[in-house]
């Protein structure tokens, strides 16, 4: 029984011991928290003085190199939940392509099947693992994401660039066959054929160093040299011979054959591309794993040289795949007439024509269908980079399908090569299957398009409106296709095109193409025309600034018909224009169109000199039409 009182004594007994044991609690937890300091002071004290071990030759201890494994599976379990393998990735071209880049770059430290690993490796801390015995204990996502990103606090580097996730799927492929590989097997995937006869390409004495690999740089820049030729991890051809290493992938004839059309034919590219590309590879500005290793390792001389002597090579088409023939005619189709529908533009227009001295576009007829889809996904994610200054590629290939992108590889791919010569059928003027009814066309000009461009179609004086008289039907076609589909922004434009059919914007773009050319009516400053002269032939020099006449002259815009003509244009409008190209935001179809890019280069005035000049100028004779 409880005695009496005794529940009121526990009442005013409870608070008390309550607010005791807060107390005590308080104590402990200021004592802790003294204690922690104490130790991350004792701590820091010891490493401040050198006293953390960090000699590679002591081996780590059980706690630690079992406690950072457990952190690597965990983490790399759950990145490798983020990506799906693709549905070709055990293709054995992809297996072979990849063994040439392991052997070259990564066995020096994983090894090699029959091989043990090397001395200096094993010296290491952490110490590579033979991969052979481990990559059993990892999915397919997870080894990609191991390669594409690396290892922190190891001595696993990441990919050399972020943005050729297909070259990291291949060595995947063939990390999954290397630990059923013997000797044999091994050699067999990695042989080098035998180098065309001729003078080894060596060194030399190009030798100066030069930007390298931008994209991996990191603080503190001083102590690393970012720059090429770079010392090489194995192949030790490549310096005194750099057309055996290159023959791993591209084979002894250049096409690359020998790796199953992964890598590409180089016997259809000229000189200066093939040198454009090596260089662009090295800075960094063109992005592969596989060649920016490479070309990092690369002497001026030797680059010039391999593009001088793959550029001789008689030009051999890759052997093609056998292809589907409706998907090779669906390929030819977007080839010669683009895709009006989403406003792609003909493939034919900058390939294998005129318009390729334009945009630097390499020759593509007899190129691998394999590498072609590679490349092709690569633009359309934006990542893969460029040899060139002005590159459309990411927009185009952005607004393609993988079906679209299949049909171009095996269209292309059965073509016949030729270099310096258009082997694919030219590009039309008029697409196969389009209905063009021209005078359908002018009562759409005289009752939508006036109100705004005025009768004769030169538009307004205060430059609100363009003059239409000047354009041809290529450029108008594309805009057109633009507007109706909301690419281009212009709320006047979308409302004019949005209720017309495919077929009526390509008779509107056909009519507009039969009209005499007239200049603006609008008054010129002629002080300022001379001026933007200077500018329009020769560029700014100091700032990059290409020549506008290098395109917008009348050899540009005949070689390339997507370029507008701006001579005889209203002068406002065309400064507006690059106004508004000055503060453009970027989208997805940003790269079709250099002007932002450059207009940003020049200053307000120069962008108002040069619309004066054109506007000055005496319009240009258009181009009969390509049927």
């Amino acid at each position: 029984m409880t005695e009496p009182g005794a529940d009121a004594e526990s009442k005013t007994a409870n608070p008390i011991r309550k607010v005791m044991g807060l107390l005590q609690l308080k104590v402990s937890l200021k004592g802790i928290l003294v204690g922690l300091v104490a130790a991350g002071v004792a701590v820091g004290v010891f490493v401040a003085v050198g006293g953390v071990p960090i000699a590679a030759d002591k081996p780590d201890g059980w706690l630690l190199t079992h406690g950072l494994h457990f952190v690597f599976k965990r983490s790399e379990a759950l990145a490798g939940s983020r990506v799906t393998p693709p549905g070709d990735l055990n293709d054995p071209s992809r297996v072979r392509l990849a063994a040439q880049h392991f052997d070259m770059v990564c066995a020096n430290c994983h090894g090699r099947p029959g091989f043990g690993q090397s001395v200096t490796a094993l010296s290491m801390s952490p110490r590579p693992q033979y991969l052979p015995s481990v990559v059993g204990q990892f999915t397919d996502s997870q080894l990609y994401m191991i390669l594409e990103h690396g290892v922190k606090f190891s001595a696993m580097p990441s990919w050399a660039t972020d943005a050729r996730g297909d070259e990291v799927w291949s060595m995947v492929a063939f990390l999954r066959r290397l630990p059923n590989l013997d000797a044999a097997g091994y050699r067999e995937l990695t042989a080098v054929p035998v180098a065309s006869p001729g003078a080894p390409i060596a060194v030399g004495s190009g030798a100066v160093l030069r930007p390298a690999n931008a994209q991996r740089n990191a603080p503190p820049v001083e102590e690393f040299l970012y720059a090429a030729p770079a010392a090489g991890f194995a192949d030790a051809a490549i310096h005194t011979d750099a057309l055996v290493t290159c023959s791993r992938c591209h084979g002894a004839d250049g096409t690359g054959g020998v790796t199953g059309g992964e890598a590409p034919n180089l016997t259809i590219q000229d000189a200066g591309y093939l040198k454009a590309a090596l260089q662009a590879y090295t800075s960094g500005q063109r992005k592969s794993g596989y060649m920016q290793t490479v070309a990092a390792e690369l002497s001026g001389d030797q680059i010039n040289a391999l593009a001088e002597h793959y550029a001789s090579l008689p030009a051999q088409a890759s052997a093609p795949a056998p292809a589907n023939p409706a998907l090779v005619r669906s390929g030819e189709a977007i080839a010669r007439g683009g895709i009006r529908e989403n406003a792609t533009p003909a493939c034919s227009l900058c390939h294998e024509s005129a318009g390729a001295t334009i945009t630097g576009a390499p020759h593509i007829a007899g190129q691998s269908a394999t590498f072609l889809r590679r490349q092709l996904t690569a633009l359309a994610s934006g990542g893969r980079g460029s040899s060139v200054r002005w590159n459309p590629m990411s927009s185009v290939a952005h607004a393609l399908s993988d079906k679209d992108i299949a049909a171009l590889a095996a269209y292309y791919a059965q073509l016949p090569p030729s270099k310096g010569a258009a082997v694919a059928a030219p590009h039309t003027d008029q697409a196969p299957g389009v209905a063009i009814d021209v005078a359908a066309a002018r009562q759409l000009f005289d009752s939508r398009c006036t109100q705004c461009h005025l009768e004769a179609g030169r538009g307004d004086l205060p430059g609100n409106f363009p003059n239409l008289t000047i354009q041809t039907k290529t450029y108008a076609e594309q805009n057109l296709y633009s507007f109706h589909l909301g690419a281009r922004p212009g709320s006047k434009m979308r409302q004019a095109t949005q209720d017309l059919n495919f077929d009526q914007l390509t008779s509107l773009a056909t009519y507009v193409h039969g009209l005499v050319p007239r200049a603006s009516a609008a008054k010129v400053d002629r002080a300022a025309a001379q001026r933007g002269q200077i500018i329009a032939a020769q560029g700014v020099a100091s700032r990059g600034t290409p020549a506008c006449l290098s395109c917008h002259g009348a050899n540009g815009v005949a070689a390339l018909p997507l370029i507008p003509m701006l001579q005889g244009q209203n002068g406002d409008y065309l400064r507006r224009r690059l106004e508004l190209f000055a503060t453009q935001a970027p989208s997805n179809r940003s790269t079709l169109n250099p002007m932002p890019a450059i207009a940003r280069q020049l200053t307000s005035k120069e962008r108002a000199d040069l619309a004066a000049y054109f506007a000055a100028a005496p319009p240009l004779q258009k181009p009969l039409p390509r049927l």
